[in-house]
């Protein structure tokens, strides 16, 4: 009888065969030429400086490489140096980190805090000249690379390798699913050749089973039965013995037992169905769940709380299961709504994982992942209000792709996204991600959308169109080479770039230079294609990852700013490289603070006239209508009793506030005179401006003008308001002379009964008639 083993110690011997497999080192060679931006394939010598930077002598200037591009230096008119050729011998680095350059004439140096030339004094480059003039044999640079040059160019030999490693006995197969049996043995399926391939602890494919049909989902039994799912369509339960049986021939994607031990099948096209009796005989399974007939389901979630999600192709499905009854299980599809921000961001959708706070993550094709509360999905199921998810994309988070073809949980707050060429660890809830790019992998990976295992020592397993790949834990969570981060050029509003940055610290800009452009490299020599890079600008949030290696900043404010940046290593993970330079912006003249203090006095300057303009033009409005007022009563008192030649315009004294003003001499007999005009002229209908003008002494316009100067209203205003304060006084006496409307319009001076009445219900809102009556009411 085979002897019993325990998990932990088949997973302890599994794991220790799993880790002996080391990644495989290569060799690459690099030519660089002319073409390649070198300024001469004529190499004489090279260093590396103390940032990293390379450099090499040629017979056209100083040559430096940042992984990326070659900057030329050289000899420039009016530099103030001696040196009378770019042509250089050969290169040695100074004691001080500057570089001293052999030419035909003599020794120079190249000072890397400037980046200018300097004269050495004849004395000390004879003792300069000891190390140099020798035949370049090349050099080994900091990471190990080897650099070598003829008369063809330079030449860069590297050992790239990939941390990550094809696990021995799957190499060419396109493994969609794994899954861990109840004695520790790992069952790989295997799509281009049609068969499940089991490990044992040792490493050693014990079994191979062949079937009719790409196996795309696979499922171990406690009983040792194992269910497995396929494409073209087959779903199979195979027995420990090795027969299989065929159970239905949907198109089975992924395959899933509840606690009820019913079994859930998504099919792709034939929407979820139910096994209810997996070890029955025979064996079949259900027609599809309601709601979910002629979808494509790629993807099932059971949570321990009963309830049922899963991903297709038109959205994402959510229920109940009803544990009565499973055919009582009604999904409802929950899909993405344009007008909607918070809805779901794709109705393709991938994948979805349940971490241990009850949040869902749902991957989609596209967009990201999205995530929201088991208790709020279910809310919406259950006919609640529309669901609220959070969105995680390149623009918002720091995944570096929306595309998620598989997910699963590594630990409590960290997923496993895969993606077309890179896999991410991806914390939701901190918004930190590791990504682990193509050269982690391998030179040409392709994931397939087969879900990741997690071993439980931390490793991960996937499935790629090259075969099984481990990564050690050792290999994702340990760092090697940090590639120094190092800013290159410069470029100032629409100038060129200028190879200038390195040595940094700050730049100070003039006024007017707000918009500037900053290239930077990380030096990774061995390989740098999938370095990525990310910045903020003062302490602000990251920008999404990419493999720019340039930054623009457009109408920086006046003052000082930092700008930060980061880079990957070269398999995609964050290293701790950061860099900040300090950018500093000269104010405009109105941007000092004397200037903008000269603002601040102008502006409540400004601010006080309109106050005082606007409180005069009160005060002045105020003492128009009280001497209008007062006025029109000496007006009516005239015309009351009939007296106007022996009245007199009094003295007209106006109180605003604490300021008493009385009318001058003039104003009054001014005054005086158009009363007794208006007066004497009450009941002429032809009664006029300028007979008033005439009547004063004064001209038509100079009437106007002094009038709205001292009462605000002009003559004929002045004219209408005392002829409508005459009607109001022949129509309260009414009762005692019995005057007509048309005898009161006459007195008035309106040959028209009916333009009377219009014009004094235009003016106090009634008809004469009424005005009457509603001054005895009144009594």
């Amino acid at each position: 009888m085979k002897p019993k083993l325990s998990i932990s110690f088949v997973f302890a011997h599994f794991i220790a065969f799993l880790t002996v497999i080391m990644p495989v080192h290569s060799q690459v060679t690099k030519h660089f030429d002319n073409y390649s931006g070198l300024s001469s394939q004529r190499v004489g010598g090279g260093i590396q400086d103390k940032n990293g930077l390379m450099w090499f002598a040629t017979w056209n200037g100083l040559n430096c490489y940042d992984g990326y591009d070659f900057h030329w230096v050289n000899i420039k008119p009016g530099d103030n140096v001696g040196i009378s050729t770019g042509r250089l011998r050969d290169i040695l680095l100074s004691p001080e980190g500057n570089i001293w350059c052999h030419t035909d004439n003599g020794i120079y140096e190249f000072n890397l805090s400037t980046y200018t030339f300097r004269e050495i004094p004849l004395k000390k480059q004879k003792a300069i000249g000891k190390h140099m003039g020798k035949n370049w044999r090349g050099l080994t640079d900091t990471q190990g690379n080897l650099w070598t040059a003829d008369r063809e160019g330079l030449y860069l030999t590297s050992f790239p390798h990939h941390p990550a490693s094809i696990i021995k006995g799957t190499e060419g197969e396109w493994p969609r699913a794994f899954a861990i049996d109840n004695i520790g043995y790992l069952w790989m399926s295997m799509c281009n050749s049609h068969c499940i391939k089991v490990f044992d602890t040792y490493g050693n494919i014990t079994r191979t089973i062949t079937l009719d049909t790409a196996p795309y989902a696979m499922l171990p039994m406690q009983n040792g039965r194992v269910w497995v799912g396929g494409k073209p369509g087959r779903l199979l339960r195979i027995e420990a013995n090795g027969q299989q049986t065929v159970v239905s021939d949907d198109i089975v994607y992924d395959i899933k037992e509840d606690i009820e031990g019913h079994l859930w099948i998504a099919t792709f096209g034939g929407g979820i169905k139910v096994c209810e009796t997996p070890d029955g005989t025979p064996v079949s399974v259900s027609p599809p769940i309601k709601g979910t007939k002629g979808m494509k389901v790629r993807r099932l979630l059971i949570t321990p709380s009963g309830n049922i999600f899963a991903t297709t192709t038109e959205g994402l499905l959510a229920g109940r299961i009803d544990d009565k009854h499973w055919q009582g299980t009604s999904l409802k599809l929950i899909k993405r709504d344009a007008s909607n921000a918070n809805s779901l961001s794709n109705n393709a959708t991938m994948d979805l994982v349940q971490d241990s706070k009850g949040n869902i993550y749902v991957g989609t094709e596209s967009s990201g992942i999205d995530m929201i509360s088991e208790k709020d999905l279910m809310q919406c199921v259950n006919g609640g209000q529309q669901p609220v998810f959070r969105h995680f994309n390149v623009n918002n988070s720091s995944l570096t792709s929306d595309l998620c073809k598989a997910m699963t949980i590594a630990n409590d707050s960290l997923i496993v996204v895969v993606a077309g060429d890179n896999v991410t660890a991806f914390n939701p809830i901190t918004d930190q991600s590791v990504n682990y790019g193509r050269i982690f992998w391998s030179d040409s990976v392709c994931f397939e959308e087969t879900k990741p295992l997690i071993l439980k020592d931390g490793s991960w397993i996937l499935g790629t169109h090259e075969g099984a790949l481990l990564a050690s834990a050792h290999s994702l969570y340990s760092r090697g080479y940090v590639p120094p981060l190092v800013f290159t050029t410069l470029a100032i509003k629409d100038g060129g770039a200028d190879f200038c940055l390195v040595p940094l610290n700050e730049i100070s800009l003039q006024a007017d230079q707000r918009s500037i452009t900053i290239g930077y490299a990380a030096l990774d020599y061995t390989d740098n294609s999938g370095i990525l890079y990310r910045s903020r600008l003062d302490g602000s949030t990251w920008c999404s990852a990419s493999k720019n290696r340039s930054i623009t900043l457009f109408n920086l404010s006046a003052g000082s700013h930092t700008l930060e940046l980061q880079s990957t290593d070269r398999y995609g993970r964050w290293v701790d490289n950061n860099r900040i330079i300090t950018i500093t912006v000269a104010p405009y003249w109105y941007e000092t603070w004397w200037a903008k203090l000269l603002f601040l006095l102008t502006a409540l300057a400004i601010i006080a006239g309109i106050t005082y303009t606007y409180l005069y033009i009160r005060k002045v409005n105020l003492q128009r209508r009280q001497l209008l007022e007062k006025y029109m009563k000496v007006l009516a008192r005239t015309m009351e009793t009939g007296t106007e030649s022996r009245i007199q315009t009094p003295k007209l004294r106006i109180t605003t506030g604490k300021e008493t003003k009385t009318l001058s001499a003039e104003d009054t007999r001014f005054l005086d005179r158009v009363r007794k005009y208006i007066d004497q002229n009450i009941s002429n209908p032809d009664a006029n401006v300028g007979d008033m003008a005439e009547a004063a002494a004064a001209s038509r316009s100079t009437l106007n003008r002094h009038l709205h100067s001292l009462l605000g209203i002009s003559a004929s205003q002045l004219l209408i308001e005392a002829r409508m304060q005459r009607a109001r006084q022949l129509l309260a006496k009414r009762d005692e002379t019995e005057y007509s409307i048309a005898h009161i319009a006459e007195k008035c001076g309106y040959y028209d009964t009916h333009y009377f009445q219009r014009a004094f219900k235009q003016k106090h809102g009634v008809s004469p008639s009424e005005w009457n009556n509603r001054e005895k009411d009144e009594e």
